[in-house]
């Protein structure tokens, strides 16, 4: 299933708002961070190049920015091996995991420009759910959206949790739940722009505020509770949700279907990417210059291992 692209209108708008005022300018900063890549010791060689403009779009041409993205993204791989190693797409593990939660993006994007993700917990039974294999599921379709992305203004998450259980809540309740969401914020360059949670049940808020204790404080202003899937209609257009959703879109189950057939697609290049990652030992030390870097990086420029467990 392709990700459509944005119509010129739209496009007109993207540019806007990711400052990329022209094809030229991306060409440039494509240019300059590859360059950039090639003279740090530390980075990986054969990495997929059709990464560069999402995370220079993502990080709206600010090529500092861009490159600490790029650092975190391909360190992580190396510190995070749980999220990035033995993704056989067809392994029963993966394919357990896309039977218990339904995840994709939608093909179309809304007028803004923005690219919607579903994600449903299934009817599937509650101990066939395992976070860990879910988290790299996630991540699997996190890169191969790197790769085929077109220009977008940001991301919105849909979450439904009417089939969410107790058991489901417990077993999210556990130290993988930080290591994704740092994951996912400092590794990935998406622009979260909204997150709505349907058919929520009256103890959501105890849900939510699981997930926003380890979320950047403008994430947490981004939620919204919706009782059942009609009140999203006022953010997202219905015609392009799913047909269980009221909309014109194909159904869940088609659509998590031919996701599922894209991602065995990848099955060879998700086996190469293993050893894309970044060699810790070769990391030149610098002086962090800011809090974040002093975060990531530590006192003396190195990566630190990642306190979150």
């Amino acid at each position: 299933m392709a990700l459509l692209g944005p119509s010129e209108d739209q496009m007109k708008a993207i540019r806007k708002e990711v400052n990329e005022e022209s094809k030229v300018k991306m060409e440039e900063n494509k240019l300059l961070i590859k360059e950039w890549i090639k003279c740090q010791p530390h980075l990986p060689r054969d990495y997929d190049e059709r990464i560069v403009p999402v995370f220079l779009r993502g990080c709206k041409h600010d090529l500092e920015r861009t490159k600490r993205k790029l650092d975190t993204y391909f360190t992580l791989r190396t510190t995070m091996p749980e999220f990035f190693e033995q993704r056989d797409p067809r392994s029963k593990q993966i394919q357990t995991a896309t039977q218990t939660m339904n995840a994709f993006p939608l093909p179309r994007l809304t007028p803004e420009g923005f690219r919607v993700t579903v994600h449903r917990f299934t009817e599937a039974p509650v101990n066939d759910f395992e976070p860990a294999d879910t988290y790299k599921f996630l991540c699997m379709i996190g890169d191969v959206r790197l790769v085929e992305e077109s220009a977008i203004a940001g991301d919105v998450f849909l979450f439904d949790v009417a089939n969410m259980s107790v058991t489901h809540i417990a077993k999210l309740a556990n130290p993988l739940l930080r290591k994704i969401l740092h994951c996912t914020q400092e590794g990935y360059p998406q622009r979260l722009k909204e997150i709505h949670v349907i058919n929520a049940p009256p103890y959501i808020d105890k849900i939510v505020n699981m997930f926003k204790m380890f979320m950047k404080e403008k994430m947490r202003s981004r939620f919204h509770i919706h009782s059942s899937y009609r009140s999203v209609y006022d953010y997202v257009p219905q015609s392009i949700l799913p047909e269980e959703f009221g909309g014109d879109a194909k159904s869940i189950d088609l659509l998590q279907a031919q996701w599922r057939k894209k991602l065995e697609s990848y099955s060879d290049w998700f086996t190469q990417q293993e050893s894309v990652k970044a060699d810790i030992s070769k990391r030149k030390m610098t002086k962090p210059t800011s809090a974040h870097d002093k975060n990531l990086f530590g006192t003396e420029g190195a990566f630190r291992k990642l306190e979150i467990d």
